[in-house]
């Protein structure tokens, strides 16, 4: 091969990495999207070391298979280091603008949602006390009665 078949065959082109570049972004932001599902998980249910751990590999997986697929089907089946950093540029910018606005949202919903189930809770547990007389709810005390046998003179 010739030095300008081996150039053609890896360059594709200006306005062809331009348009993979900006797709890369893209792609990136919308992975932070994701990124942001698995946020939201974790300010709803309790997580643990374990847990957080196999989110964070679930993710890492699905970014590595977005950027592999990415470049095989766009760019002719090889692996670009641009399109690889134009994906984390997307990321970060979608954490560093729209994700902090979703995230903040989101820890709202779920803090005014924990608190209406809360009340919710209280004022069944109210209902069903006044209704059914049933003290099943409250914590159970319990009393210890005077041995009747024990002589008080001594």
């Amino acid at each position: 091969m010739t030095r300008e078949e081996v150039y053609a065959l890896h360059f594709l082109g200006v306005p062809l990495e331009i348009k993979l570049f900006l797709g890369g972004l893209l792609l990136g932001a919308v992975l932070g999207g994701v990124y942001d599902i698995f946020r939201a998980l974790r300010m709803t249910f309790r997580h643990g070391g374990a847990a957080v751990f196999i989110e964070d590999a679930a993710f890492t997986a699905l970014f590595a298979a977005a950027f592999y697929g990415y470049c095989t089907e766009l760019c002719r089946g090889q692996l670009r280091f641009f399109v690889f950093a134009a994906m984390l540029l997307g990321f970060g910018a979608y954490l560093a603008t729209l994700g902090r606005l979703v995230s903040k949202f989101v820890s709202t919903v779920v803090k005014s949602v924990r608190k209406s189930i809360i009340c919710l809770g209280k004022i069944a547990k109210k209902a069903i006390k006044l209704l059914c007389g049933v003290t099943y709810f409250q914590k159970r005390e319990e009393k210890f009665q005077e041995n009747p046998c024990v002589n008080k003179d001594f």
